[in-house]
C-alpha cells in the first residue's frame, strides 16, 4: 500500500503575484493551493530543464506567420480554409 505524504509550505507573495495565483485559480475553478500546485507542476520542470519560453517572442513570430500566410492566400476560400484548419488544430492539440 502506497502512502502519499504531503508537506505544508508557507510563503509570502507580493500583491501582483497573488493576483496571478488568483487568476489561475479562477481559470481552473480551484482554490489557491491547487492553483499553486498547478503553477509549480507546469513552471518548475521548465525552469529546471532550462526551457524558458519567451511568450511575447513566440506570439510575435506566430503573428508574422499568420500575416504572411493570409497575404499569400489570394482566394477568400483559401483564407477560410486556413482559419478553419488552424482552429481545428488548436482545438485538437491545445485546448
Amino acid at each position: 500500500m502506497k502512502i502519499n505524504y504531503t508537506h505544508q509550505v508557507g510563503l509570502r507573495l507580493a500583491p501582483e503575484l497573488l493576483q496571478l495565483v488568483d487568476d489561475v485559480a479562477s481559470i481552473h475553478h480551484c482554490d489557491r493551493s491547487e492553483a499553486l500546485r498547478q503553477i509549480i507542476r507546469v513552471g518548475a520542470p521548465q525552469i529546471v530543464m532550462g526551457r524558458m519560453v519567451n511568450l511575447e517572442r513566440l506570439l510575435v513570430g506566430m503573428e508574422i506567420l499568420v500575416i504572411d500566410c493570409l497575404r499569400k492566400a489570394a482566394d477568400p476560400d483559401e483564407v477560410e480554409m486556413l482559419v478553419k484548419a488552424a482552429a481545428s488544430n488548436v482545438e485538437a492539440n491545445h485546448a
